[in-house]
């Protein structure tokens, strides 16, 4: 028999909304290093989608944006 704290359901991860849409953002610039930090992780790649909640349309701008950051030597490739 499990306790009813073992039971717990794990959050839903597809519930999050996208704050780039909250805050309208129509274009991710590269040279925006506290935007885009958050949503590297200690290796460097970009995050998944369904752990950030951002949306199709601005992962793709955000994907660009760090690749173009890490030409540009703002952030690592990789650690």
């Amino acid at each position: 028999m499990r306790n009813a704290q073992s039971q717990k359901k794990r959050p839903d991860l597809r519930s999050k909304e996208c704050c780039f849409c909250e805050k309208e953002t129509v274009y991710l610039d590269w040279k925006d290093y506290p935007t885009l930090k958050p949503h590297v992780d200690y290796f460097g790649a970009v995050r998944k989608r369904f752990l950030t909640g951002v949306c199709l349309r601005h992962q793709k701008m955000l994907r660009i944006a760090i690749e173009r950051a890490r030409f540009m030597g703002m952030l690592a490739y990789r650690k």
